[in-house]
């Protein structure tokens, strides 16, 4: 029998190919089904109520590091009191809670970070993070907390955050596309982060780092990225430093040590994953 899980964040990214899924171990419940305004509690326990999830996999969240740091009384409300809201809701109907979190939680100055390493945080988004990390450890401690570096992938519909789709559309129009060259990451593909993910749900808990086995600079992943789709590593250059953007660790490189406890699907390199997004994807 599947287990009933519902996707809160469904029309985002990660969301969105979680609920592409075809695992026949859920019953995916998106939002043709749940119209759940995750930062109004009534909203959120009338959702609960009417579906009574078995597993609750949390996506939403304002990702945009940038406008948290300019919004930080929403990033608070999005990425911490409606996370405690959900996990409260987890809690008191018995329904178990994966939550996605970030590397941000750190600041970048390791060389890598396992999933024992304490968070220290430097921007808005990632103190966000943390604080809402804790906060469901303390209100439903069995549940999963994922962190991610970088999600690479196509999202199924317009409007997200998705990487892919603003580097294509710049791309297509034959524009210049700029890449911090100090920034590393070990981004993981959404098809292989899906699968971990749903690997997780029924029965993991704890903190778990999601990523590929090897971290690149932000600025050699786009070239690659761009070459992969056909088009010219001239179009991508190093980034200028802007005092503009929110502040970010200089090297996210989460080691994913526990997952192999839980799924088959092994880590892969930084090329795979490039090759995986693109050519799944594109």
């Amino acid at each position: 029998m599947s287990l009933k899980a519902l996707v809160i964040g469904a029309s985002g990214f990660l969301g969105g190919s979680i609920l592409r899924s075809r695992d026949p171990r859920f019953e995916f419940i998106g939002p043709e089904k749940s119209v759940c305004d995750i930062t109004d509690a009534a909203s959120v326990r009338e959702t609960f109520d009417a579906l009574r999830p078995k597993i609750v996999l949390l996506c939403a969240a304002l990702a945009d590091i940038d406008r948290c740091e300019t919004h930080p009384d929403l990033a608070h409300a999005i990425n911490v009191a409606a996370a405690k809201t959900v996990a409260s809701e987890c809690a008191r109907t018995g329904a178990r809670l994966l939550f996605t979190s970030s590397g941000a939680v750190f600041d970048g100055t390791a060389e890598t970070y396992h999933e024992c390493d304490p968070p220290h945080p430097l921007s808005v988004y990632g103190k966000t993070k943390a604080e809402a990390e804790a906060a469901i450890r303390e209100i439903v401690p069995d549940a999963a907390i994922v962190r991610l570096s970088l999600v690479l992938g196509f999202s199924p519909h317009g409007g997200t955050n998705a990487l892919l789709d603003k580097l294509h559309a710049a791309l297509q129009q034959g524009e210049a596309v700029r890449a911090p060259a100090d920034e590393y990451r070990n981004a993981i593909d959404a098809g292989t982060l899906t699968k971990w993910i749903l690997d997780l749900a029924p029965e993991a808990s704890g903190i778990f780092h999601l990523g590929s086995s090897d971290a690149i600079s932000r600025y050699q992943l786009v070239r690659k990225l761009a070459v992969s789709m056909g088009y010219s590593s001239d179009l991508v250059l190093p980034a200028d430093s802007s005092p503009d953007r929110a502040p970010r660790g200089q090297r996210h490189m989460l080691v994913p040590g526990k997952i192999h406890q839980y799924s088959r699907v092994p880590a892969p390199t930084s090329l795979q994953t490039i090759e995986r997004c693109i050519h799944v994807n594109f």
